[in-house]
């Protein structure tokens, strides 16, 4: 429970180092209200002599960033910025355990916390208007609402993203080779008896005619057949050599890539099931960040989803491009170019300058 604000105003080419004597959340960071000029700032936190990039603000493009991030009593801090221009940093003082027993000693008095999910919107906007509850806690007991009808077969199924092998893209292709042709349907019959007497009629004069074309050709060149005969034989052994399983799991590769906005590829791993998502829709997901050397920078593999609005500037360029059209339960991994994520200055310690980043990511649920 929160129980006071919290507010940071942090000055380029400061740092602000505390130890935290009361534990608080940081909730959001924005741009100041003068802009000295169009470049990228970053928000970094160093906990125990290792530095953190929070977020990485950008006028014009991505102005403030939501974060939820705890700070407890007694850590050494320090908070500094990367930029010329001038961040907010906000966020509420967290209540320690007394409090949180005192609070939980009213409710009691109180009596039964009010179950909100049996009132109709009429009547919740009575209570608001009536001033039993305030708008914000509406809010958080519609999220906690939201978070408990998850299905917790699906969180489990979910707990964690399992990147596809080349064994299990073998075994994909092979029930792909393997799978029987559809037998066609059949065709009805149109033909009139008299056209199919008259074709069964010509078919038979041409037989015959063959039959006869062909007994003269044997006598005539019966010698010259006999010394070609082995040449034939070996003509007709050639075969057209099969396709490896490397060429074919080349090809099914490149049916599933699909090359988007800005050089991002986006490769189908699973298909998933229902709509497609679209942008202005919020979604959650879970993911592995790495750079094309196989290092992991990031990752959300489990327990609740990362959640944001697409298509709103929330996330890196790449992301709002690569998970449109995705369904439900559908994976995707997105090689997202230098100029599509965090372009020449990347996002220090963890990502170089004009790296190329690859997730695999996984559509858990989206509103």
């Amino acid at each position: 429970m929160f129980r006071g604000f919290w507010g940071l105003k942090i000055v380029p080419g400061k740092t602000y180092s505390q130890t935290v004597d009361a534990s608080f959340r940081l909730s959001n960071a924005a741009l100041g209200a003068t802009v000295v000029d169009d470049s990228r700032t970053s928000v970094v936190l160093t906990v125990d002599d290792k530095s953190f990039v929070l977020c990485s603000l950008t006028p014009g493009a991505i102005e403030q960033q939501t974060l939820d991030i705890g700070l407890t009593e007694g850590e050494e801090i320090t908070f500094e910025t990367q930029g010329n221009n001038e961040v907010h940093l906000t966020g509420n003082f967290i209540a320690d355990d007394m409090d949180s027993d005192s609070d939980y000693g009213s409710d009691e008095e109180d009596g039964d916390e009010m179950d909100l999910s049996d009132l109709s919107p009429e009547e919740l906007k009575e209570l608001i208007d009536e001033g039993l509850i305030d708008h914000e806690t509406l809010l958080e007991k519609m999220q906690d609402m939201e978070d408990e009808d998850y299905d917790s077969d699906d969180a489990e199924a979910d707990m964690r993203i399992r990147e596809i092998t080349d064994e299990d893209e073998e075994e994909m292709i092979e029930d792909l080779e393997s799978e029987e042709e559809p037998v066609p349907e059949p065709v009805p019959e149109v033909k009139i008896k008299k056209q199919a007497k008259k074709a069964e009629l010509k078919r038979k004069a041409e037989e015959e005619e063959a039959a006869k074309t062909k007994k003269s050709k044997a006598k005539k060149e019966e010698p010259k057949k006999a010394k070609e005969e082995p040449k034939k034989v070996k003509e007709e052994v050639k075969e057209e050599p099969k396709k490896t399983k490397e060429e074919a799991k080349k090809e099914a590769k490149k049916a599933k890539s699909i090359e988007l906005q800005g050089g991002v590829v986006a490769e189908v791993k699973k298909e998933g099931a229902g709509a497609g998502v679209k942008k202005g829709a919020r979604v959650g997901m879970y993911y592995i960040g790495k750079l094309t050397t196989g290092k992991v920078f990031d990752q959300n593999t489990k327990g609740k989803p990362f959640w944001f609005r697409l298509g709103a500037g929330e996330v890196i360029k790449g992301w709002d491009i690569g998970i449109v059209g995705m369904k439900k339960g559908g994976e995707r991994r997105l090689t997202i170019p230098a100029a599509m994520a965090y372009g020449k200055r990347g996002a220090p310690p963890d990502i170089p300058p004009n790296a190329t980043l690859v997730f695999d990511i996984r559509l858990v649920e989206y509103k």
